[in-house]
């Protein structure tokens, strides 16, 4: 019997996965921050907004004991997502507790986030690299890695895909995470290209999903 639960998440959730995505991306975002860790209400805000764009697309892995241990925001619609920014008030939300200095950071970081956005969509926009699906973000506790639980969240990910009709899945990851880019690869997922951020370069891959629910690479 697996020692853990994948669930559907709730907004109470939202701190827990703010701070698991601190944690396993700790490089990364003192990188965006100009090299210090923002204040945590500034991921609590990012993460509100994913899942109020589309909650049902927000997976959970828990132990038996009912603590996080992962997650995956799989929207089916990412588009929801901008529209959720630029209609919901978060924008302006995000622009008044920056100013009020509530996230702990000056103008560098949001320098930064408005180029590489602006990069990411460039790419998504390339001819046989656009898919509305995405792998947004998931993340596994390191004391529970190496137990299946990312491969059981992306799992229920593409479950999630396939009740609403989704036929193509884009993630990005970077070229040297060789285990994440292993376990996308035994999940059907395949090389597409290479986009940029300040970071460097993210490795594109794409996972077809045929119409009868099987997993197609042609």
């Amino acid at each position: 019997m697996d020692n853990y639960l994948i669930t559907k998440a709730g907004p109470n959730d939202i701190a827990g996965i703010a701070e698991l995505f601190t944690e396993s991306f700790i490089d990364s975002v003192l990188h965006h921050c100009g090299g210090r860790l923002p204040k945590p209400l500034a991921m609590q805000d990012i993460f509100s907004l994913v899942y109020a764009a589309e909650p049902a697309a927000a997976l959970l892995a828990t132990d038996r004991a009912g603590k996080l241990i992962g997650y995956c925001f799989a929207p089916v619609r990412l588009d929801r997502l901008w529209l959720k920014a630029l209609m919901g008030g978060h924008l302006f939300k995000w622009a008044w507790r920056w100013l009020t200095g509530q996230y702990g950071f000056g103008l560098y970081p949001v320098k930064i986030i408005v180029l590489n956005k602006l990069a990411f969509l460039r790419s998504a926009a390339v001819p046989g690299k656009t898919a509305n699906a995405r792998i947004l973000s998931i993340a596994v506790a390191p004391a529970a890695r190496g137990l299946g639980i990312a491969s059981a969240l992306l799992a229920a990910a593409d479950n999630y895909f396939r009740q609403n009709g989704v036929t193509r899945v884009r993630l990005e990851v970077r070229p040297y995470n060789y285990p994440a880019i292993r376990v996308y690869g035994k999940l059907g997922y395949i090389a597409g290209g290479t986009t940029y951020d300040s970071q460097g370069p993210w490795l594109i891959m794409l996972k077809e999903i045929s119409c009868n629910g099987v997993s197609s690479n042609v």
